[in-house]
């Protein structure tokens, strides 16, 4: 236990620092000080590393019972405090006792009464840190609970009352989240072993996983307030991930967030990705970003993985080529950038993107012409052209003449 020593008298400073010493081997106290003032300014610096402060209550500068009542305002583990006082001075105690101290001695100190008070502050501190285990354990079960409902969960937000939960589990500001899915496979160590490596550079990170519908949900988090260099934490943690594809694995990485909430979104979109992109023997990591992309595909993307982007592509646009579609709704459909898709559309069919949507709208306009008696401006809107000019112009350039004379030549 360390004990700070407090009394404007230097001779009973010195002489109960002595006692405490003699009587008391296994504590140690680290230091003392002549009133409140520069205790108190001592505790904010050193706040978690004093566990009793012994002090006088009348004092100059800041008395005991000030220095009581600011450390419980200012701190957010104040120590014990017992304070000390002359027989003719019990409104004194009275209101130090108020204000948080948790026993008294009288003066002069007899050494029964010190050790009798010692004594019950040893067990105060040893039923308060049980007290803290067992609160931070229920936290820990109750952060787990509140991830495992984020991101598996039908239930709507209630975006209030997951506030003051976010509130209670102490992740209510300043959290970065980063969440990382990886598939399943039976070596469970490896995501362990994983775990700790993390840990073992940064301490100070929490984490929680959940094993799902054959994937391993991973979010690490911690208070961006803790480090200055947000982005190597991140860095780190993703090139750690390199076990998991030596291990036969694809890996999902999700950029981080800031917003909690964030993390259904990234749920889903993990699920959406692994439902319609191809898989081949080839182990992969899939970086998946805020904006619903596929923004980057690591480790060998080969050729069958280019082909089943392209055909998902297609299969989108056949089936709303009559809406107001574009590359970027399409790009969002495959999660890839809009350049990307745009390249790939070239490399994999020979045309762009928007040649091949103009050439599939105008197909289904000439089927459209031969099969019905809708008017030319009925059919525009039919196969997804807002106006009748755009529509003529095009159906022109690619088939060389205009839609009533293509109808009339038939």
């Amino acid at each position: 236990m360390k004990i700070v020593v407090v009394d404007d008298d230097k001779i009973i400073r010195m002489g109960l620092s002595t006692i405490l010493k003699r009587l008391f081997n296994q504590h140690e106290v680290i230091c003392d000080f002549p009133n409140g003032a520069l205790v108190l300014e001592y505790l904010k610096k050193n706040e978690g590393k004093v566990d009793l402060v012994i002090t006088d209550i009348k004092m100059p500068v800041m008395s005991g019972i000030e220095l009581i009542e600011n450390a419980e305002k200012e701190l957010n583990r104040p120590p014990i405090f017992i304070v000390l006082s002359g027989y003719d001075e019990f409104n004194y105690v009275r209101d130090s006792m108020k204000a948080g101290a948790f026993n008294y001695l009288l003066k002069p100190i007899k050494k029964d009464e010190l050790s009798r008070v010692i004594g019950e502050v040893e067990i105060k501190i040893e039923n308060n840190k049980k007290e803290s285990k067992l609160i931070l354990k229920s936290i820990e079960v109750l952060k787990k609970d509140f991830f495992k409902q984020i991101l598996f969960s039908n239930n709507n937000i209630n975006y209030k009352q997951d506030k003051l939960l976010l509130n209670n589990i102490q992740l209510d500001e300043g959290y970065i989240y980063k969440m990382i899915v990886i598939q399943k496979n039976e070596n469970n160590i490896i995501i362990k072993d994983f775990i700790k490596n993390i840990l073992n550079k940064y301490n100070w990170m929490e984490y929680s996983y959940f094993y799902y519908d054959e994937y391993i949900y991973l979010i690490f988090y911690f208070n961006q307030t803790q480090l200055s260099n947000i982005n190597m934490v991140i860095e780190n943690i993703e090139n750690e991930t390199d076990v998991f594809i030596n291990d036969d694995r694809n890996v999902y990485i999700l950029e981080q967030t800031d917003k909690v909430w964030q993390l259904r979104e990234y749920s889903k979109l993990v699920k959406k990705v692994k439902e319609n992109l191809y898989y081949d023997n080839i182990s992969k990591k899939y970086f998946l970003n805020q904006s619903n992309k596929l923004s980057e595909i690591l480790e060998n993307n080969n050729n069958n993985s280019n082909i089943t982007v392209i055909n998902l592509a297609k299969k989108y646009i056949i089936n709303n080529f009559n809406k107001n579609i574009t590359l970027k709704d399409v790009a969002d459909e495959v999660f890839l950038s809009q350049n990307y898709l745009s390249e790939l559309f070239k490399k994999e069919i020979g045309e762009g993107f928007y040649d091949f949507l103009s050439n599939y709208r105008i197909k289904k306009a000439k089927e459209i012409l031969l099969t019905t008696n809708l008017k030319v401006y009925e059919i525009a809107k039919n196969v997804g052209y807002n106006d009748v000019i755009t529509f003529g112009r095009t159906f022109k350039k690619i088939t060389g003449t205009t839609p009533n004379n293509f109808r009339n030549s038939k």
